[in-house]
């Protein structure tokens, strides 16, 4: 599984303009094959700061939801909406457990 961790920054003036760009992007990856889950949420503790969360079940799908018209419509639009450079982390996980696996020790 591919986990991708993207943070973002806007400011009062531009914060309307990414939440309609995000929540755009996240309505048409959800439907990409091999999306597990996509969301976009504001941190509580920063004004104006937020975190996407995508799960993918592989890279295979990931470069797949690269390559759809909906990224290239986010790439193109998103840039006018940040204060500062996207924070975008991939990572490869191998196995996940859940919270009562992780107590049952």
């Amino acid at each position: 599984m591919i986990v991708v961790v993207g943070r973002v920054r806007s400011d009062a003036e531009k914060r309307e303009d990414l939440i309609r760009i995000a929540q755009a992007l996240v309505t048409e990856s959800r439907r990409d094959d091999g999306c597990i889950s996509y969301h976009f949420y504001e941190d509580t503790e920063v004004p104006n700061e937020f975190v996407f969360i995508e799960e993918w079940d592989s890279d295979d799908a990931l470069q797949q939801h690269f390559a759809t018209p909906h990224i290239a419509e986010f790439m193109r639009a998103v840039p006018a909406a940040l204060v500062t450079p996207p924070d975008v982390r991939f990572h490869t996980v191998a196995q996940s457990r859940t919270l009562a696996d992780v107590s049952r020790r």
